[in-house]
């Protein structure tokens, strides 16, 4: 059975008043144990950081999401990287201890030759991206490891399912969808198109009173260091919840039945806002600021994508476009998104991740921005 150890200074205190010899041996105990630790997670991010790089070569037992190779064939070079560690908590095993860990990869990159970046309305020569999940590691006593303790597993922990609300979706709204076809083949990016999109930079509200300059900042702001803002309620998946925020924030005002949040008491927040497959209907049908993709790299700066993982008919994610990359005429979207965070990465990411645990039958729907 586990044990979850609260290593906090309220229970050594709390021993100290019961027995001051006790206290000073379990305080000293949790010391070294913290050290251990920290020894265990500095090593842990060293490997992956060595598996950024060289994957082919990399003693990790974890599989990074992507790596710099990944990142070139985007057409972005890696000009540095980061591994953080934010341990969640501290389970007792039989044998040791599970630790989960949030674990971001960060990376600095630049423009390959040949390739364009688009990030929130400008055209840049550089970007930054981040990829957070919260992994399981099971450590173990190890005498032959510097810190004590080696890592014999490494689980990554999937996002949690969709929180339920009280609200329903008006069933007078048509649930017509247009799925949004994955041929990278027609994905190129024209001169006249790159121009329209350079011309937009300074673009302000859309005739229904949205503006996608505002939408994308606010997006790249609490996934930068991943955050979510108080201002809001916070469910255990908030894919569709921050998507309402960030086009809330970019002008839409709230609908007083379909599309608003609650931050006394959060699950009075409607479905339009909060689940991503109600949050499409009402974006598609009930708003004058998006259309149908019929393509998903066609998506650009401003729009919204949508998943069904399974094809059963029920879209499951959403994530807001906050720029493009274009690598020999090609387009690929850049997007943010929450549960789990992600912060300015690409499609072919998205999709690499998606298809490396298990989802092959994907259905994937878009709709851009309207800048008219």
């Amino acid at each position: 059975m586990r044990n979850k150890m609260l290593l906090s200074a309220a229970l050594i205190l709390s021993v100290s008043m019961a027995c001051p010899q006790a206290a000073v041996a379990s305080q000293n105990q949790s010391e070294a144990l913290d050290t251990d630790l920290r020894q265990v997670l500095s090593e842990y991010s060293t490997s992956l950081r060595e598996s950024y790089y060289a994957p082919e070569n990399s003693r990790s037992l974890s599989t990074l999401p992507f790596n710099a190779n990944d990142q070139l064939n985007d057409g972005l070079v890696t000009t540095d990287t980061n591994i953080n560690t934010n341990v969640r908590t501290v389970e007792k095993t039989e044998n040791g201890y599970d630790l989960h860990v949030d674990v971001t990869l960060s990376t600095e990159l630049e423009a390959d030759s040949g390739t364009e970046i688009y990030l929130a309305g400008q055209r840049t020569d550089s970007m930054q991206n981040s990829w957070t999940d919260e992994h399981v590691l099971h450590v173990v006593p190890d005498s032959g490891s510097s810190s004590g303790y080696t890592i014999t597993a490494d689980e990554v922990v999937g996002p949690d399912k969709e929180t339920s609300s009280f609200t329903t979706m008006d069933s007078s709204i048509s649930n017509e969808r247009t799925p949004a076809s994955l041929d990278r083949e027609q994905s190129s990016f024209n001169l006249e198109e790159r121009k329209l999109m350079e011309s937009r930079a300074d673009f302000g509200e859309n005739s229904d009173g949205l503006n996608y300059i505002k939408a994308m900042n606010y997006a790249n702001r609490w996934t930068k260091n991943d955050e979510m803002n108080p201002a809001y309620p916070v469910f255990s998946q908030n894919c569709a919840n921050f998507v309402s925020q960030a086009i809330h924030e970019g002008g839409k005002p709230t609908h007083p039945r379909l599309w608003f949040y609650s931050t006394s008491v959060p699950s009075l927040t409607a479905r339009g806002w909060m689940n991503a497959d109600s949050n499409y209907t009402y974006m598609k049908h009930y708003t004058n600021s998006f259309t149908s993709l019929t393509n998903v790299w066609k998506a650009w700066q401003g729009s919204l994508l949508y998943v069904d993982w399974s094809s059963n008919g029920s879209i499951d994610h959403t994530m807001i476009v906050v720029g493009v990359v274009v690598k020999d005429g090609k387009a690929n979207p850049v997007i943010d998104q929450k549960s789990n965070n992600r912060y300015q990465i690409t499609l072919t990411q998205s999709l690499k991740y998606a298809h490396d645990n298990g989802h092959n039958n994907m259905t994937w729907y878009g709709l851009q921005y309207r800048y008219d």
